[in-house]
């Protein structure tokens, strides 16, 4: 008998910073979870909501340096085809926040502008593993 074993996908710590904009008590937690890389200075994680409980089944899509999320709660699917918008961008995703947003190339990635905003309501969401092997951006070469 032959067992085969597959490599476990690479992961990455992603530093998060959740905003409570409570107008008598604002304030910013930190916090780290694990992370898939998707390119430099991008990783997906699973969402955390604002009381820092993991939403299974959700992800986001987020900048490592500042820790924001680019796009979140979505599907698997639909995070999937947020990464591959932003590599297409072309934008240095290991640059400061304030450089990216400045750059005209992300306004697609904007929401209400991005295609991923109806994550939820077609028939194709639904709560599936992270990565995943159809994924556009799984390489199981480099796993």
């Amino acid at each position: 008998m032959t067992t085969t074993t597959t490599a476990a996908p690479t992961t990455t710590p992603v530093r998060l910073y959740l905003s409570d904009n409570d107008p008598e008590v604002p304030r910013i937690v930190a916090r780290v979870v694990t992370g898939w890389p998707i390119a430099p200075g991008l990783a997906v994680n699973v969402t955390v909501d604002d009381d820092g409980q993991r939403l299974d089944g959700r992800y986001s899509l987020t900048h490592l340096p500042s820790g924001q999320a680019i796009a979140q709660r979505l599907c698997a699917r639909h995070v999937d085809q947020a990464a591959v918008a932003a590599i297409a961008t072309g934008v240095d995703w290991t640059d400061d926040a304030e450089r990216i947003v400045a750059d005209e190339r992300t306004v697609s990635l904007r929401p209400g502008l991005a295609v991923w905003d109806w994550c939820g309501y077609d028939a194709f969401c639904r709560p599936e593993a992270y990565p995943r092997p159809d994924s556009p951006t799984y390489n199981p070469t480099s796993r």
